[in-house]
């Protein structure tokens, strides 16, 4: 009996233990390939930085590279030249920070919004994206109008991010969605 009781509660600790996780967690030897890559743009990008984010990739809430068991982070960034009449982004920065389980890429997401709501942004439904997402579109007036677009998702233990910009009236959401469910395919992808 006593041999029973003691299965019974090592099975309920088991049990209790795998409660709150996603079950599929993407490996971080996957990291490099969990951002946009230069074959997934036009030819007329090209990258002006691709690797392990850094310091300055982790303004705010992302100062602590080991915030919520953050395994590491990779980023892609790309540019091309364009004129007020390009159309589509003519700067495109993807992001994607790993976590050791789907509570610290929660939590990665919950921060990343305030960010956004903090920047005076106008939010922009991102239908369905990974677990959870959120957009917002920003406008910086001037000489020429640029119209930017921010997209955070959580899929699993990974945190996303697509922020990209171009000419006000030449780029839209769509662009921006587009090139967000490129990136979701990946980590998709990696999580198999």
């Amino acid at each position: 009996m006593a041999a029973r009781l003691i299965a019974i509660g090592a099975l309920g600790a088991l049990l209790l233990a795998g409660c709150g996780s996603s079950g599929t967690v993407i490996p971080k030897s996957k990291l490099p390939k969990l951002v946009l890559q230069q074959r997934d743009l036009p030819k007329a990008f090209t990258p002006f930085y691709l690797g392990p984010q850094v310091a300055a990739d982790q303004p705010g809430t992302r100062a602590d590279p080991r915030r919520n068991g953050r395994l590491g982070g990779w980023i892609g960034r790309y540019h091309r030249s364009g004129s007020p009449a390009t159309s589509g982004p003519v700067v495109i920065a993807s992001r994607t920070d790993l976590f050791e389980g789907s509570s610290g890429a929660k939590k990665e997401l919950e921060a990343d919004k305030e960010q956004l709501h903090r920047r005076s942004g106008k939010p922009v439904d991102p239908g369905t994206l990974g677990d959870a997402a959120v957009a917002f579109t920003f406008l910086q007036q001037g000489a020429v109008n640029i119209r930017s677009y921010s997209i955070v998702w959580r899929q699993d233990n990974a945190a996303a991010e697509l922020d990209l910009n171009g000419f006000e009236g030449k780029l839209t959401f769509a662009d921006a969605l587009a090139l967000a469910r490129m990136q979701q395919a990946r980590l998709l992808a990696a999580a198999r």
